[in-house]
């Protein structure tokens, strides 16, 4: 019975054994799937955390860059604004520094001038709106002038002001081109008729036209009075003016030149010269004295030039007493058929 009691607690020991043991066994498993629950937790937590970290950082990233360009574009506004404002300054200075230009209009002696901080302008000179030509001393200019550096005439006003349109004087009618250069030119010279007084004196009387227009006011018998008488044309007429051929016959330029001298000073024969070198008397209103062969009925007459325009040139004709024009081309072949002469001053 004794021993009965023994194997019944030794067998009761041993369950007790067992049950604690197994106890202890899922108190361990419990608590090894606490910690793995805990720590699969905590990984997630964590992998959470670093995706939201990962899903923030390219926002966060593009925040601070948004920021930094802002930055850096505020730091070139600010860069640039003193560089603004230096160079404001910079011209502020400059003008202060640089003397103020003084120009005034002067009258002296009967003159204008155009003086630029106690200086007179010279040459062609643009004055607010309008172009003024100077010569060397300062002076204004007016009537026709050669533009300075160029092949081309202007015509100034008394005003001194440059026209750039066709313009009408009492003196003469001017083609002016948009550029303001005289393309044609009539000049108002009187006529006056070689007849009935002067049969054989279309030389003397187109002289007389032309010495009036320069400014002295003479007669064609005040004229004929100066003029040499010779057998040789070149040193004065040959016959009378007042009588008709064979008595009276003609004169050429060399002959008639003292008459021309006598009255203004200086006589230029112009035989054989151009056409340009005859516009550029008649655009300074040189009338210029021709002579033609067979035209108006005789072998060889005279008429003075009087302007041109385009293909055509006009003339005073002595023996018709009248104004005519002709074209450039009529003009060379009647003006060839002697010898190319011609006279002016």
């Amino acid at each position: 019975m004794k021993h009965k009691n023994l194997i019944l607690l030794a067998t009761l020991f041993s369950a007790g054994l067992m049950l604690t043991t197994s106890q202890n066994v899922s108190a361990d498993t419990v608590a090894g799937s606490n910690e793995t629950s805990v720590n699969n937790s905590s990984n997630s937590n964590t992998n959470n955390s670093n995706n939201n970290l990962n899903t923030k950082d390219p926002n966060s990233s593009s925040y601070t860059d948004s920021s930094q360009n802002k930055n850096e574009n505020q730091n070139q506004t600010e860069n640039k604004e003193p560089e603004k404002n230096e160079s404001t300054t910079n011209k502020q200075l400059e003008a202060k520094t640089q003397p103020k230009t003084k120009a005034r209009w002067v009258s002296q002696n009967g003159k204008r001038y155009y003086v630029v901080n106690n200086k007179p302008t010279k040459g062609l000179k643009k004055i607010d709106k309008d172009w003024y030509l100077f010569d060397k001393t300062g002076a204004m200019l007016t009537d026709v002038r050669k533009i300075p550096k160029q092949n081309n005439y202007g015509y100034f006003g008394q005003n001194g002001k440059r026209k750039f349109k066709n313009t009408k004087t009492s003196r003469a009618y001017y083609w002016i081109n948009k550029s303001g250069n005289i393309t044609g030119i009539k000049n108002y010279a009187k006529v006056i008729c070689q007849r009935p007084e002067m049969p054989t004196g279309c030389e003397i009387t187109a002289v007389t036209m032309m010495i009036n227009f320069a400014g002295k006011n003479i007669t064609k018998d005040q004229a004929a009075k100066i003029m040499p008488r010779s057998l040789n044309p070149n040193k004065g007429f040959i016959g009378s003016p007042y009588k008709k051929f064979p008595l009276g016959f003609w004169v050429a330029p060399n002959g008639v030149k003292p008459v021309v001298k006598h009255y203004l000073g200086t006589a230029t024969n112009m035989t054989n010269c151009s056409i340009a070198a005859i516009k550029k008397k008649l655009i300074r209103s040189h009338l210029v004295v021709a002579w033609f062969g067979w035209f108006d009925g005789f072998s060889n007459h005279a008429v003075a030039l009087t302007g041109y325009h385009g293909n055509t040139l006009y003339y005073n004709d002595p023996w018709t007493g009248t104004k005519r024009s002709m074209s450039v081309a009529t003009f060379q072949r009647h003006w060839a058929l002697d010898g190319h002469r011609a006279l002016s001053y």
